[in-house]
């Protein structure tokens, strides 16, 4: 059993996100961001005009460094930020769809090297004594991130977590990412739990979807990452600030 927040769960599953929930956010993906921007910039003719147009589509306030919590920066995958900033290097800057996606594909592999930097590495609490006190207690333990495999992968072995989670569904596995129900169900079905009999724990609006369209028997909200607690309550059975208010119970 657990207690997460004021309220008592008798989970068989625990399904964490990656980003904002285990490990923190805006310092790794602004770099990335920032990084990806330079790049194309150094490969591709882009116009103030241009610039802001990406920027805004993407939801990123250039003036601020704000996100928008419910924008693509903050909720879509790697490959979905992607074919965005392909389409509109299509628009602006004069390439074929070719071109565009050939110069996106550089670009973000040579952004991707961000994602590796150790001091961008920062988790959210003590994951690592979470995740084996769950484990202790018998639940089995996932994570469902719409990253990608490699830099997921790389993540969970530098903080050394990468044995603890039971199975790791990532965003280019080949499943609908969330807000779809996809990547919860391959969970379930990987680890055979009844969706009803298990819970996400992640801290964006997509997340609690893919939870609730999943059947998940609870969808709960860490406010430690882009969204607000205003944004993330009605979706949530419960909102918590930090991965400390999972207590395991005896």
């Amino acid at each position: 059993m657990l207690r997460i927040g004021d309220q008592r769960l008798s989970p068989k599953l625990v399904v964490f996100d990656k980003d904002g929930t285990l490990i923190a956010f805006d310092a790794m993906w602004h770099a990335w961001y920032d990084r990806l921007m330079l790049s194309l910039q150094s490969r591709v003719k882009l116009s103030p005009d241009a610039l802001l147009g990406l920027a805004g589509t993407l939801g990123y306030a250039a003036d601020s460094g704000a996100w928008d919590p419910k924008g693509p920066l903050t909720l879509a995958s790697t490959i979905e930020v992607e074919l965005l900033v392909a389409g509109q290097l299509y628009r602006y800057a004069g390439l074929t769809w070719d071109e565009a996606l050939e110069q996106v594909r550089l670009a973000a592999e040579e952004a991707r090297g961000e994602l590796f930097r150790a001091d961008l590495l920062q988790p959210l609490g003590d994951i690592s004594t979470l995740l084996e006190a769950l484990r202790a207690a018998g639940l089995k333990v996932a994570l469902a991130t719409a990253d990608t495999r490699v830099p997921t992968q790389h993540a969970l072995d530098a903080l050394g977590i990468a044995d603890l989670f039971g199975t790791v569904v990532c965003g280019d596995d080949g499943f609908a990412v969330k807000p779809a129900p996809d990547m919860g169900l391959e969970v379930c079905r990987r680890l055979d739990v009844a969706p009803h009999e298990a819970v996400m724990i992640g801290d964006t609006t997509s997340d609690l979807q893919m939870a609730r369209k999943a059947g998940f028997g609870w969808a709960v909200a860490v406010a430690s990452g882009a969204s607000t607690r205003d944004d993330l309550a009605p979706l949530a059975d419960l909102v918590i600030d930090g991965l400390d208010e999972i207590e395991v119970l005896p």
